[in-house]
């Protein structure tokens, strides 16, 4: 399928060719690997890219931490966004809800009290996933009292081994 492709594609593509003029490369096997160099570096893309992944990992940690499948869309309360922030959220709106799993963001007002929320930071704006409807608080005790309670375990088997002279030795 791949060479199908390129069997069309190549006569479109600059630098498809062995050298200016020279009939198109008969295959992709023996088409020479793209260079980094020639690619023009684009500072204004890599940091949009850079915010959309702080922002879409900061989504992603709430899920892993609150134990959210990632197939359950998610409302999200933005805190403290500058305007640089709220221009990337709106350009890039389609993308965050895809990738994050989200609906639309909503805006806190400045010095506006959020609900009780998970929360994670990109950058200094605060991204939050009110608790309310989505996560059952006496279940989520449950579930940390458990966590705890395992790491607790952990914590006397290591030591009982550290007590150990045989162990240390």
């Amino acid at each position: 399928i791949t060479e199908e492709i390129w069997q069309r594609v190549a006569p479109l593509v600059r630098g498809a060719r062995s050298a200016p003029g020279a009939p198109a490369i008969a295959s992709i096997m023996l088409a020479p690997w793209p260079k980094a160099a020639g690619f023009r570096s684009d500072a204004a893309a890599e940091a949009d890219m850079g915010w959309l992944k702080k922002f879409v990992l900061g989504v992603r940690q709430i899920r892993g931490e609150m134990d959210i499948s990632p197939a359950r869309r998610l409302p999200l309360l933005l805190q403290d966004a500058s305007a640089a922030d709220r221009e990337l959220a709106q350009r890039h709106q389609a993308l965050l809800m895809r990738l994050a799993g989200i609906e639309v963001p909503q805006w806190l007002a400045p010095g506006a009290k959020p609900p009780p929320a998970a929360a994670a930071m990109a950058g200094a704006m605060t991204l939050l996933v009110p608790m309310a409807g989505l996560i059952d608080p006496v279940a989520e005790l449950a579930r940390l009292a458990k966590n705890a309670r395992k790491t607790g375990e952990e914590i006397a088997r290591a030591q009982a081994k550290l007590g150990n002279d045989n162990f240390i030795r």
